[in-house]
């Protein structure tokens, strides 16, 4: 849960951190290479990759409490699926429909 949480966070925070930082946080959490792997492609030591991811999500967590981009998108996804549960109890037709127009939400 943790990695899609700063993957979502990367999408909605990413240009506001440094481009090694950004770089950093994409491949180890959307396309899960190791502190390794990671230094050798960014060409720093382990222990730079570390510090990097370390302080790029201390930046992600700290825009968020501030601008609460994530919060607000899991509440709207909330509403969403609580629409589409009601809905489905009322066995409306056109049920997939109501969902398209949701996803545009």
């Amino acid at each position: 849960m943790k990695e899609i949480k700063y993957g979502v966070l990367l999408d909605f925070y990413g240009d506001l951190l440094t481009e090694k930082q950004r770089r950093a946080l994409d491949l180890y959490y959307n396309e899960d290479y190791s502190l390794l792997e990671i230094g050798e492609h960014l060409k720093i030591s382990r222990q730079g990759v570390h510090e990097c991811i370390k302080k790029g999500a201390e930046h992600l967590e700290e825009y968020e409490n501030n601008l609460q981009l994530y919060e607000k998108e899991l509440q709207k996804e909330a509403v969403k699926n609580e629409i589409l549960a009601k809905l489905s109890e009322l066995a409306v037709k056109d049920l997939q429909e109501i969902r398209n127009l949701l996803d545009t939400l």
